[in-house]
């Protein structure tokens, strides 16, 4: 894969606050942002339209890889240099269920929360993050639902 292309929901505050964050970081290969409302969505990825019912957050690498859900949060912070580690630590079996609190809190803007998420053992992380309501959000195609 050499470029990403994330699909959300820009009818959601969540979708749009973490398109805002994610589009200032610093990244290891493009990252394009397409909104679900996009009326050339349909042409640019083709069959895109089954995931786009599901009513969840959707990654397409240039390759032709799909990803959805947890796994599609996975791949954005794997793309972004600042945040890889942290898709490799969300990846594991305890920490996938919690990617959209995750995600939730590292794309808060609160200062140093990465870093004093980073000091905690994946079992407290997992009581964090259990704790952190899912990201909200009443849009229809909300790109979280389910999550």
């Amino acid at each position: 894969m050499t470029k990403q292309f994330v699909l959300y929901d820009a009818q959601c505050s969540f979708c749009l606050r973490c398109r805002q964050w994610a589009g200032t970081q610093t990244t290891f290969l493009p990252v394009v942002f397409v909104p679900f409302q996009s009326p050339e969505l349909i042409a640019q990825f083709e069959g895109i339209a089954s995931f786009r019912t599901n009513g969840q957050l959707v990654v397409v690498g240039d390759d032709g890889a799909v990803y959805q859900g947890f796994n599609a949060f996975i791949m954005l912070l794997y793309a972004l240099i600042d945040y890889r580690e942290w898709a490799v630590r969300l990846a594991t079996p305890a920490l996938i269920p919690f990617t959209a609190q995750a995600l939730d809190l590292l794309s808060s803007g609160r200062k140093n929360i990465p870093e004093w998420l980073s000091c905690l053992t994946d079992h407290q992380l997992v009581d964090v993050l259990r704790r952190q309501a899912p990201p909200a959000c009443t849009a229809a195609l909300c790109a979280v639902k389910g999550c």
